[in-house]
């Protein structure tokens, strides 16, 4: 019948119908902004989940580093020689936009200036232009609309730490001096044959948590990607709106994000649940018609199947002999 000659066109709009609800949710997945406060409860949570595993907060100032400084002496220097005395930091070994060796910079070099004497970033890339589009715009610190001038300087602080300081490189997730290696997520030698180890990664560099708490205290009533938790990484793989540089913050509660991002798989996984059934089900009646058709039904009536059964047998069969 027209059922079973439909039956490929409907495994057809079945499939478009998934892929439209994909594109849905893909749709339903987007840029959620909140303030500071609302996202992270402090300053170690801001350093910690911001950045993924590239920072982890810690109290003893003797045992951090600062991402910023205003003396003549680099205050991290003293730091690294004390927990990495074998440590190289002569080279630049994060490689990204970075220069292979830390070199002086001009007198232009003014809004990284901290690194002057000896930094792994140029001028170019160290000017706050290119410090908030050099990796795209999904790297964009203002993408829930312009930060407070006191919010955006950390940020540009951090972008400088990681673009221009020596000593982070230590920290290298892939061929970094201060990995440990039994911690099994880090590794101090770079293999470059390996596609999953990359140059530009950082792990668990020591912050001062003073710093952390300051940077959330600037920051704590400007808006923010709140998706992930507040993500860096995470929150730049959701496109921007097209032709919007910085898009209208959307004032959101906890709940509300957590609604949004769990409606759409769940009414997906639903969707497909059914969709499985469904085509289980007219297959099933299509290959029941087609025994029908055949003359090889998989159901037969009750009358057909006692006339193909044998008779009962008698009496005498059944206690071993034959009556003649």
């Amino acid at each position: 019948p027209q059922y079973c000659t439909n039956f490929v066109m409907m495994m057809r709009g079945y499939s478009l119908l998934l892929h439209l609800l994909l594109l849905a949710s893909q749709a339903a997945a987007q840029l959620q902004c909140q303030s500071f406060a609302q996202i992270y409860d402090n300053g170690t949570e801001l350093c910690e989940n911001m950045w993924g595993d590239a920072f982890k907060v810690v109290d003893n100032i003797s045992e951090a580093y600062t991402m910023w400084f205003f003396d003549d002496q680099n205050p991290n220097a003293p730091i690294s020689q004390r927990l990495h005395p074998t440590g190289n930091t002569s080279t630049c070994n994060l490689q990204y936009l970075h220069k292979t060796l830390p070199t002086a910079e001009g007198d232009d070099f003014t809004e990284c200036h901290p690194w002057k004497e000896a930094s792994c970033c140029s001028s170019n890339t160290a000017n706050v232009t290119n410090l908030l589009n050099g990796y795209g715009p999904g790297y964009r610190w203002d993408r829930c609309g312009a930060l407070s001038q006191a919010c955006e300087r950390f940020f540009v602080q951090e972008a400088c730490f990681y673009e221009c300081s020596p000593h982070i490189g230590l920290y290298r997730r892939y061929g970094g001096h201060a990995c440990d290696p039994a911690s099994g997520q880090c590794t101090n030698v770079h293999n470059a044959s390996n596609p999953g180890h990359n140059t530009w990664e950082v792990f668990k560099m020591p912050i001062r948590r003073d710093y952390c708490d300051a940077w959330w205290t600037a920051c704590r009533n400007d808006m923010f990607c709140s998706n992930s938790g507040g993500n860096y990484f995470a929150c730049a793989l959701i496109p921007t709106t097209p032709n919007v540089t910085t898009p209208p913050p959307e004032v959101i509660t906890n709940e509300t994000t957590e609604e949004k991002e769990v409606l759409a798989p769940g009414l997906i996984a639903l969707v497909v649940i059914l969709g499985i059934l469904l085509v289980a089900v007219a297959g099933f009646l299509c290959i029941v018609y087609r025994r029908e058709k055949s003359g090889n039904p998989i159901f037969t009536p009750l009358k057909d199947r006692e006339s193909k059964m044998p008779s009962q047998p008698s009496i005498a069969m059944v206690n071993g002999k034959v009556d003649v």
